[in-house]
This record gives C-alpha cells, structure tokens and sequence, in this order.
C-alpha cells in the first residue's frame, strides 16, 4: 500500500501493485500447503492449486514484461517491449491449454512443494518463461530494473543449483 500511495506518474501505478500481486501468490501457495497438510482443507487443494500455478506460470510472464514497458521512458527500447510481452502471451495460450489437457501435481517434499506438470516442451516453456519474464528488465534503460532483473537471475540460478525439484516454489518464494 505504501508503494501504491507513492505512485507519481499512472505508468508506475503497476509496477507499485506488483507486491500485492507476489502477496496474493505466496497466501495461494499458503493454501496449497495447507491443503497438502491438513485433511480439512483437502477439498480445496485443486482450486488453491490452479490459482498458484496460474499467477505462477500465466500471470508473472505476462505482467513483468507489460509493467516494465509501461515504465519504460526510452522510445528505442519501449518498441522491443511487446515483445517480451508476445512471449509471454504465447506461453500463457500454451499453459492454459496444458492445465485443461494434462495432469498437474504438488506434493510437499523436503519441507517445500514439489509442482509436477507433466508437459511437453520443457526447454521451451524454460525458454519463453525466462525471456518474458528477465528480459525486459535488463533490456529497461531504468537502472533499478537491471538491478530487480540481477536479483531475480541470482535468485533463479540457487534455486536450480539447490532446490531443482521444486523450482517453482523457491523462485517464487525468492523473487
């Protein structure tokens, strides 16, 4: 709320939600561990399910690359934006096509969760969902983007040397 009130320009305004929007992912995934743990919120575990994965792997590849292009004051850099953003979009046709048409998966192990989404493409799904999602802000010509963006890899490249089981989860949880 504190970076929402501080907005001066409208083209901010998204990039200040973008906490709220990483809080309602993490109290999804709250859910999804307590539907995972506790019989009572059991009947719950597909919904709590979804909802992660869609903020997870449709939300974040679309929204970062539209934020940083809405912020973006360079008009060179501001035209590669889109981009990014149809990167994003094909990823998430492709994921919301996949959620209805394979089985997806969590199960809590070594004290995180595991997401199994047993579809095709995998290098490829890695590729765009990197791309849309780190890209823009390295390619921004605001600095404090670049610095977001370095966190953010740092952040991706432990969680594959360390948790590469449940990748998803931790980067999340990082980021």
């Amino acid at each position: 709320m504190v970076a929402i009130r501080k907005v001066e320009s409208p083209r901010m305004l998204p990039f200040a939600c973008t906490p709220l929007l990483f809080s309602l992912h993490q109290l999804s995934e709250g859910m999804v561990w307590m539907s995972l743990s506790n019989q009572d919120w059991a009947p719950w575990h597909h919904t709590f399910l979804y909802f992660y994965l869609f903020i997870a792997q449709i939300t974040w590849p679309l929204w970062v690359p539209w934020v940083v292009w809405r912020m973006e004051p360079d008009p060179a850099r501001k035209k590669i934006m889109p981009w990014f953003i149809l990167a994003g979009g094909i990823l998430a046709l492709y994921l919301s096509y996949c959620f209805f048409t394979y089985e997806v998966k969590a199960s809590i192990e070594s004290h995180h969760i595991r997401y199994q989404m047993l579809f095709p493409h995998l290098g490829l799904r890695r590729a765009l969902y990197v791309s849309a999602t780190l890209a823009p802000l390295f390619l921004s010509s605001l600095k404090w983007m670049k610095l977001l963006g370095s966190a953010f890899l740092g952040s991706l490249i432990l969680s594959f040397i360390f948790y590469t089981y449940c990748v998803i989860s931790v980067w999340c949880f990082f980021a």
